[in-house]
């Protein structure tokens, strides 16, 4: 069991909350730790470790190694003498991630995360596992709010990295969902580093995270310390705009589901919207409507853009009857007299 010192580090506090009110982690639970070996996912395997005693979880360590790296393996093999160190169970999937890529015309980033995460689903299962645990922290929650910004996002798309949702999105299993929690969004890497010094505890460095070509690390490394010079706060306040957003993307789509009861049906599988009663909610309801249809068919937003809304709305005020718009993810929306009709390849 991992040792601390007398004074509790503020890390350590702030996990513990986090496991009360923002992502709940009942007693006896068996977790998935994701840990690359970098320090943010070193830190909450060790925070975890030193909370389970007395919440009786059981800790189990997931590693992806995703072949993109000639250290991979050296990550690998660090991870799981560290488990072994705090006496947990090692679990490595290694995946070649650029075949993954080049298979299915994703970038690495994209292609990283789903292999990831589909991964982490695989180890859950395997062991019966009811939550993953991953080490996003708070600036990871600014990056990922300006590289959104970035982008042209929405309002939805500005809630950015959730403390909690589930792993995966199907609807066809009759297993028990399994919940990703966050334990770590609400510290910011510096407060990491000053947990490993107090801990004692060394991590390895990824020599990808100084690569210019990928996005966030061009946001982390320039635009991010250039905004630093005209407001020291700003990675905090980025993240507080996310929670904001969050609670009222909550109360819009509480609202989203009593008009969808009124314009949306799905039945044998098909889904369609009234478009007369589409017509006449608002401007802002009718998106929040065509975003839930989307959800309903691909799970989530992306790829989805403002000119994809554009040319929906063109489709149900302009178009004739039998007019087709095609959207990311192979969904295809047809007008069909009073209805819009939603398909999927």
């Amino acid at each position: 069991m991992p040792r601390l010192k007398a004074s509790e580090p503020a890390l350590l506090a702030r996990v513990r909350d986090a496991l009360k009110r923002q992502t709940p982690l009942p007693q006896y639970s068996r977790v998935i730790v994701g840990v690359s070996g970098g320090a943010d996912s070193v830190a909450l395997l060790h925070a975890l470790c030193a909370l389970s005693k007395a919440a009786h979880w059981r800790l189990i360590v997931g590693h992806i190694d995703h072949q993109l790296r000639p250290e991979s393996q050296a990550d690998a093999s660090f991870v799981q003498d560290l488990s072994r160190k705090l006496k947990l169970t090692c679990i490595v999937v290694s995946r070649n991630v650029r075949a993954v890529c080049s298979g299915e015309q994703l970038s690495l980033e994209d292609g990283a995360r789903r292999v990831r995460y589909e991964a982490f689903q695989m180890i859950a299962r395997q062991h019966a596992a009811s939550h993953v645990a991953l080490a996003h922290t708070a600036d990871d929650q600014a990056e990922t709010v300006l590289m959104r910004l970035l982008r042209g996002s929405g309002l939805t798309g500005l809630t950015a990295i959730p403390w909690t949702r589930p792993l995966a999105e199907d609807r066809d299993s009759t297993d028990e969902p399994v919940s990703v929690l966050r334990p770590l969004l609400g510290c910011a890497r510096a407060d990491v580093l000053e947990y490993l010094r107090a801990v004692d505890l060394p991590h390895r460095e990824d020599a990808s995270n100084a690569d210019m070509q990928f996005t966030r690390n061009r946001v982390r490394h320039e635009l991010l310390p250039a905004m630093e010079g005209y407001n020291p706060a700003i990675r905090a306040h980025l993240a507080q705009l996310a929670e904001q957003v969050r609670s009222d993307c909550e109360l819009l789509d509480a609202m989203t589901d009593r008009y969808w009861k009124r314009v949306g049906r799905v039945h044998m599988g098909r889904l369609t919207l009234s478009l007369s009663a589409l017509k006449r909610q608002p401007a802002a309801m009718q998106r929040l409507l065509v975003r839930r249809a989307i959800r309903l068919l691909q799970g989530d937003l992306r790829y989805f853009e403002y000119r994809h809304w554009e040319e929906l709305e063109q489709l149900f005020q302009d178009r004739p009857s039998g007019s087709v718009v095609s959207l990311p993810a192979g969904i295809r929306v047809e007008r069909k007299g009073n209805q819009l009709h939603w398909f999927t390849d």
